[in-house]
């Protein structure tokens, strides 16, 4: 899922602690300036299950505050196979 208004001080270790709360993360990518290496402060989160995925989202979309902002999050279902 994809995860909007994250404090650019919060690297992978950081929102793996938050989220893990929900579920087992598989990954986390913080998206980050090319150049730089810094935040952008949004990032990509994969949960092992759907389940945790969901949880996250209704927990904290529009919630959770960090650094007064409310983060935002945009869950995308995985391809379907024929």
């Amino acid at each position: 899922m994809f995860v909007g208004q994250v404090p650019r001080s919060m690297d992978e270790n950081d929102l793996r602690l938050m989220f893990e709360e929900f579920g087992r993360v598989h990954q986390i990518n913080v998206l980050r300036d090319k150049i730089t290496g810094a935040s952008k402060g949004c990032c990509f989160v994969t949960f092992f299950t759907r389940k945790a995925a969901l949880k996250a989202q209704d927990a904290l979309h529009n919630i959770k505050t960090l650094s007064g902002d409310s983060i935002c999050f945009f869950y995308f279902d995985p391809p379907k196979l024929n």
